[in-house]
């Protein structure tokens, strides 16, 4: 039986793609050169911003971004729906402590009106899979902006954004990170500290161009696979609320249940199919963050998955209905989160489990 990915990147490289990294490799000047260049001038010219900065990821991008800007011994308000990234780059810069926000139950996005004003010094926050985030905050603001390529107004939020070219995400490097911001000083440093410990590979940048030059035509088709799933689930499901924009970077759906959610999911596992259902919440006991997590499926998206859409549906349809008269069939995950500290519980957590 075929496995279907959940993602897949969609670069297509030309042939002279390939003669570059030849000549990359050949040259012996393998990062921070001349495609990064291209890659970081590309990045300012299509958003208009001041400073882009390439990394090796965005995690160590996000990590940079936090040092650059001085947040060392901050109460960080932070969506506790996100990648467990967000939190290891928080933790990283000495002295950080996380305060774990709620989300809007509609955007899925970061909820500041959860959090006493006066229980955070800065805040982090996350445009959730593709829908971009606003905050309105005399507070300084750094957007993981992991998910965010072409949103309306990326590069000009916050003291700094950072968007990742992981093999997920709606444009690839295969692995890498850019560090957005028009703040002088804040760009000066983070090149410092990129230099140092975060260099992005000239290889990288070569299949990030590409993905660039790639990305209207990739998304074209994307938003055709997204509007079929709309048109034929035959039950009720709820759809993320785009106050202002999203790249549909992940699609997502909540079931009316968490039975009918997991039937999907257990269909899926006994089809070979890969199963996404994130964010699980990094702590416990935030309502909305809680519900969501509950009720939440992702479905694969990316342009080669149109040929086997129609079969996905059935799948689909099929596991809702039957799920209104089976008994609950749950899909365990992980244990959340249940204190921050995200190197002190959870990678303690995995070195246990490997045991």
């Amino acid at each position: 039986m075929e496995f279907i990915r959940f993602s897949k990147p969609m670069i297509s490289l030309r042939e002279e793609d390939y003669e570059r990294i030849k000549e990359v490799l050949s040259s012996g000047w393998v990062s921070i050169g001349r495609y990064v260049g291209e890659l970081e001038n590309e990045f300012k010219r299509r958003f208009g911003v001041k400073h882009a900065i390439a990394c090796s990821s965005c995690t160590q991008g996000l990590m940079i971004a936090l040092k650059a800007a001085g947040w060392r011994n901050k109460r960080i308000a932070v969506p506790a729906f996100t990648w467990p990234s967000t939190i290891y780059a928080l933790e990283s810069n000495i002295g950080n402590k996380p305060v774990f926000c709620n989300i809007d139950p509609e955007t899925w996005l970061i909820d500041l009106n959860s959090l006493d004003e006066n229980s955070y010094d800065a805040v982090l926050a996350v445009d959730t899979f593709g829908n971009q985030a606003n905050v309105r905050t005399a507070k300084p603001v750094i957007y993981d902006a992991a998910h965010s390529f072409n949103l309306k107004e990326l590069g000009h939020r916050g003291t700094a954004e950072v968007v990742s070219l992981s093999f997920t995400k709606v444009v690839s490097a295969s692995e890498g990170g850019i560090i957005l911001t028009n703040e002088n000083e804040v760009a000066k440093i983070a090149c410092e500290l990129r230099r140092l410990s975060a260099r992005m590979e000239e290889i990288n940048a070569i299949i990030g161009l590409r993905s660039i030059g790639n990305y209207e035509k990739n998304q074209e088709q994307k938003l055709e696979i997204v509007q079929k799933y709309k048109n034929s689930f035959d039950f009720d499901y709820t759809l993320q609320r785009i106050p202002e924009c999203t790249n549909y970077s992940v699609f997502s759906i909540l079931l009316d249940s968490t039975q009918s959610r997991d039937a999907i999911a257990k269909t899926f596992k006994e089809n070979n199919i890969e199963v996404k259902i994130y964010y699980e919440p990094l702590v416990e006991g935030l309502p909305n963050t809680d519900w969501v997590y509950s009720h939440i499926i992702s479905l694969p998206i990316y342009p080669d998955i149109a040929a086997k859409q129609e079969y996905l549906c059935k799948l689909i349809n099929e596991s809702v209905r039957e799920s209104y008269s089976t008994p609950s069939i749950s899909v365990p995950g992980k244990t959340y989160l249940k204190e921050s500290g995200y190197l002190k519980t959870y990678l303690r957590r995995e070195m246990r489990d490997k045991r």
